[in-house]
Parts: C-alpha cells; structure tokens; sequence
C-alpha cells in the first residue's frame, strides 16, 4: 500500500516538529508532497528534511490551495486564529484534515468547520493529543471498568509551570486573548475533552471564575526595566527571568525531573542540574547524553529555529521572549477555575492555573468504592488506584516512551489519522469524533462567558449529536 501523501500548513513547532516526524519514521505510511509556510527558513528547512521539491513549496495556503489536489491529507498547524479559512478551503478541495487545536477562536467557526467536514464528507481530526496517551486511555479503562464504583467528584488539575506561563501566556503567542484565544481554550480544550470522554457522561451546567492576578506592572517587586537583560535588579533572584528560563534552563529540567518514573533518566537530569560539566565530559563517551547536554528542542525552537547560544542570547536580547514579565501585553488569565454539574450527578472541578512548581496535570477521581489519582508531566506520568473495601493499591506507569511529546499523544495521533485515512470514506466514528471536539469547544466558551459575566450556564448534553 502505498503512503498517504500530505501537505503541510504552517511549518513551525507543532507542524514541523511535532506531527511531521512520523513521515520521517513510517516512511511507508506517510510521505509530505508540499509545504505552506510565509517564514523562508522554516519553509526551506522543512522541504529539506522532507525531500520536497521547490515548486511544491508555497509561502501561503492560498498559493498551495490554488493548485489541483496533491494528495489524500492536510495537516493545519498555523496559529490559532489562522486554522479555519485553510481548513475550509483543504476540505473543499478534496483534502481530509488534521487540525490543531483549539479548532478555532469563535464558536461560530468551529461549527463551520464541523458543517463543511459533514457536507463534503471530508474526515476532520482535532489534536487533542491527550486522548491519544496511554494515561488518558487508561484512566478511562479503569473508570468504564466499574472498579470505583458510581463516580461522585473529579477534581482535574491544569498545573501550568510558573516558566511556562511567562513563555507562552506572558510573553508569548497565546498572551493576548484578542490576538489569540482565551486561555480556557487555548489551554484547556484537551482536558474538557477528555473529562466527558473519560466518565462516559456530559456536563449539563458550568460556572467558572478567574483573572489575571500577577503578571501587571502593578505586581512588580521593585521598578524593573522593560527586559531581563536591561540590568534589571532583580534578575538573579526573579523566578521569570529569561536569563533563568532560556540560558540555565533549570526550570525546564527540574520539571521533567520530577515527574520522571525511569530512574536512570531522573539521575542523569538530576547530575546535569548539579553537575553540568560532568554530563558534558561523559556525552564524549555515551554519545546519547548530548540530549541533555546539546538540548535545543522546545521552548528554545520558539525563539530561534536554529537554537545555538548566539541565538537565544540575541533573541533576550531583542525579541519577545526577553521581555520582562511585568511589561508585556498579556491579558489572558494566570488562574481559572471550572466548575461544572454532569448528568449523573458527579461534579467535576477543572483547574487552571500558570504559577505551578512543577509542569502536570494531575487528577483524583473519587467513587463509591475506590479513587483513583494520576499525574502526567513533561517526565512521565503514573495512576494509582485505591479500593475501598480491600484497600487494595495499584500502581500504574504510563510514561511513554523517551522522547516522545505530549505524554506519546502526538506519535499515537498520527498513527490513527493515518490510519483512517488510508481507509478513507467518512465513517460514523470519525463524524463523531469532530463533534466531541466541537462539543469540548462550547465547554471552553461557556466557562469562558461564566467567568466575565459571573453566571452559571446551562450545557445541553444533545449539543454533541
């Protein structure tokens, strides 16, 4: 059988290095034949890596769109206000799509996306990579199973690292709802995904509460400068300077640290953290601890696509990510909560929050005959499963295998949208996936309206048929 042949939209840290690399490892399942990108060296780059030839290469989708049809699929990874007219304009032509997520930054567009996928009968696949890890689907197993009986409360937690708020919700592409989306979205359509998915049952109201409490120029200890590197006076001691984020990276590390469950790797994280040459003398011999010690992955590929430390220097020093946290144009949110009624009575509280020690999301879910308690981080992830009667434990890890993004959600994503297709047709299942993705979204703007006008919604659960 032949490979699915896919073109790209928007070739950055999403399209081009986290859903691409499975061309590059099932080469007989997956091959990219064009590339829309408006930034040159990305383009370049990826046509490279991919084997793409220059005239396959567009500097925006309407140029690609403009051309016949090149192959089965279309993978949408722009930015989030950019996902619905190159959908839209993928599935009329012919393309089944791979969208990234949220789908879109209006509910308006996304039931457009979900009619023109349903008219055309064009497959439409969301990334919400969450249901796609080994620990969401076993969550769901183990709670479909029975084993904790009826579920009475679900407390869901969005722990978002204090550094990586400052990345990407201060300084960074998602800061500014009006230029972006709400955080509640763009953050959190994974996790109201998964919670109806996981307890087979929908919300039937929601109320919600949060602002923007830390990251304002009110908030800053003392007069600080527009960037970090302005000899600003509290630089060696801010938690948020991009000295401290980018340079040293030990915010990253630590993270992955403690949520890491292979003990050798925690070691070696642990050793870098304290002992930084030592690691480098070693990776000399153990060629496979340059990962460590020559990391340019994310966030370093958001500043600069090339990561080296000439780079990330000149980006501190002139772009957006050395900005000071206090001085930026941010006004999403640093801290929300969700509060939601599902049909058979179980409330659920969804947390979020950009000021966490350690980057996971962590769930309890608490029924009649046992509880349940996971942790999913940037390291790894475990469920513990505790019997009532018995007090029987059961301890399982569900890291996914080293190297693998979004706790192994992106590989797995890939392989099933592969997957379907190569089957083709438009099938039952794939038309209710895209409407669970749409009915996650209403969740999002829901609590999102909840929050600015200080009500409770009602949800009709029949919004998903």
């Amino acid at each position: 059988m032949k490979p699915v042949r896919a073109v790209l939209i928007g070739a950055g840290q999403r399209g081009a290095e986290a859903y691409a690399p499975y061309a590059l490892r099932h080469p007989e399942q997956l091959k990219f034949v064009a590339v829309a990108e408006p930034n040159e060296e990305r383009r370049r780059r990826f046509a490279t890596v991919h084997a793409i030839p220059e005239e396959r290469c567009y500097e925006s989708w309407q140029d690609l769109m403009e051309q016949p049809q090149l192959g089965e699929a279309a993978i949408i990874a722009t930015q989030d206000w950019l996902h619905t007219q190159p959908a839209l304009a993928a599935m009329n032509k012919g393309y089944h799509v791979l969208l990234e997520k949220p789908m879109a930054t209006s509910l308006e567009e996304c039931e457009q996306l979900v009619e023109v996928s349903e008219r055309n009968e064009r497959q439409l696949h969301i990334c919400h990579v969450l249901r796609y890890t080994q620990h969401a689907r076993k969550m769901r197993e183990i709670v479909q199973s029975g084993i904790l009986g009826e579920i009475i409360d679900v407390d869901h937690r969005e722990n978002v690292s204090f550094w990586h708020m400052a990345h990407s919700y201060v300084r960074g592409n998602w800061r500014n709802s009006h230029q972006s989306s709400p955080m509640i979205l763009a953050k959190c359509c994974h996790d109201l995904d998964i919670l109806p998915w996981i307890l087979g049952q929908r919300p039937v109201m929601l109320s919600s509460k949060g602002e923007l409490t830390h990251f304002r120029a009110d908030k800053a200890p003392v007069k600080t400068p527009e960037r970090c590197v302005e000899d600003c006076p509290i630089e060696r001691e801010c938690p948020y300077s991009a000295i401290h984020i980018y340079v040293e990276m030990l915010p990253f590390w630590y993270s992955y640290s403690q949520t890491c469950t292979n003990s050798f790797n925690k070691i070696i994280i642990e050793t870098w953290m304290k002992k930084p040459a030592l690691i480098r003398t070693f990776s000399h011999i153990f060629p496979f601890l340059k990962q460590v010690s020559e990391y340019n992955g994310w966030p370093l590929t958001v500043l600069a696509h090339d990561p080296t430390p000439e780079k990330i220097e000149e980006a501190i020093r002139n772009g957006p990510y050395g900005r000071c946290v206090y001085h930026c144009d941010n006004d999403v949110v640093d801290h929300q909560v969700v509060s939601m009624q599902f049909e058979e009575g179980t409330t659920v509280t969804l947390t979020m929050h950009g000021h966490s020690h350690v980057e996971h999301r962590s769930t309890r879910i608490e029924g009649t005959r046992g509880r349940l308690m996971g942790v999913l981080g940037n390291g790894g992830g475990w469920i513990l499963v505790e019997e009532h009667r018995s007090r029987k434990k059961s301890y399982i890890d569900t890291s996914p295998p080293s190297g693998e993004g979004h706790g192994g959600g992106d590989s797995q994503l890939m392989a099933e949208f592969v997957g379907h297709v190569r089957e083709g047709g438009y099938s039952e299942s794939v038309k209710r996936a895209a409407r669970e993705a749409l009915f996650s979204h209403r969740l999002a703007f829901a609590a999102e309206e909840a929050r600015l006008e200080q009500k409770v919604i009602p949800i009709n659960p029949q919004d998903l048929n």
